[in-house]
């Protein structure tokens, strides 16, 4: 091992690959290196190893037996602060560009010498070492604003009990995030509520660069509230600040 690039402390690594053979060759690697190794061969095991165990840095690959690893690299990026890199057969640009997009920090298309493998992780474990003291501290708990009922434009908002009722009486439910950011929408001063606040109080992480978990939260909220309100009530992008409810 390389003692000048020796492993974090606490620098768990999560490899979700569902070839065998190419999983216990990567983990040999990884161990000689000095990492702590978790593997998954599914989208299920791989979410309930990175609930118990909270890996720095994440592999995966897309090709699943239950489905494609790039919802599971979509959560993880708007969940945790942690460095992923995508390991797989799929190598075309757009398939190396969309995961970039969804939150990964690095694409390695097979097939890879796992000498690469392992240096591109080194690199994903300098990128997580040179952050400030500030982006390595966990977040600090924030309290959430009261539930708090609103009436506008003949629609109830209720995020307390995750509902939109429309003039109509047409219920339309919510789920506990987008209720948390429709509160958090209503009780904020002018109706506007920063992207760091909503990433700290309803999605309980602090903000990372390029993450689009705050977008993609909005974005699903804004869709549901101009359904049920016929467009009278909006979710409005605030550039370069959040978002504002406005009717």
């Amino acid at each position: 091992m390389n003692a000048s690039a020796s492993p974090l402390p606490g620098c768990s690594v999560l490899l979700l690959e569902d070839d065998q053979g190419a999983a216990e060759t990567i983990e040999q690697a990884l161990v000689r290196e000095g990492y702590a190794t978790i593997r998954a061969s599914s989208l299920s095991e791989a979410t309930e190893c990175f609930e118990q165990s909270q890996p720095r840095i994440v592999l995966v690959d897309l090709g699943l037996p239950d489905g494609n690893g790039l919802g599971f690299v979509r959560e993880v990026a708007g969940r945790a602060d942690c460095a992923i890199m995508v390991i797989s057969g799929r190598g075309e640009e757009i398939d190396r560009v969309v995961g970039l997009e969804l939150g990964a920090d690095d694409y390695l298309p097979k097939p890879f010498s796992v000498r690469e493998l392992v240096a591109r992780v080194r690199a994903l474990q300098r990128r997580l070492g040179a952050r400030s003291p500030e982006e390595s501290m966990p977040a600090m708990p924030v309290q959430p604003p009261p539930p708090t009922r609103l009436e506008a434009a003949g629609i109830v908002l209720d995020p307390e009990r995750l509902r939109v009722i429309g003039t109509d009486g047409q219920e339309t439910r919510l789920t506990g995030a987008e209720s948390g950011l429709l509160n958090l929408l209503i009780t904020s001063p002018g109706r506007m509520a920063e992207r760091d606040r909503i990433a700290l109080t309803v999605l309980g992480h602090r903000l990372q660069p390029h993450q689009r978990s705050v977008d993609q939260l909005a974005s699903a909220l804004r869709r549901k509230i101009a359904t049920a309100s016929d467009m009278r009530i909006q979710v409005i992008s605030v550039r370069g600040r959040g978002y504002r409810l406005v009717w």
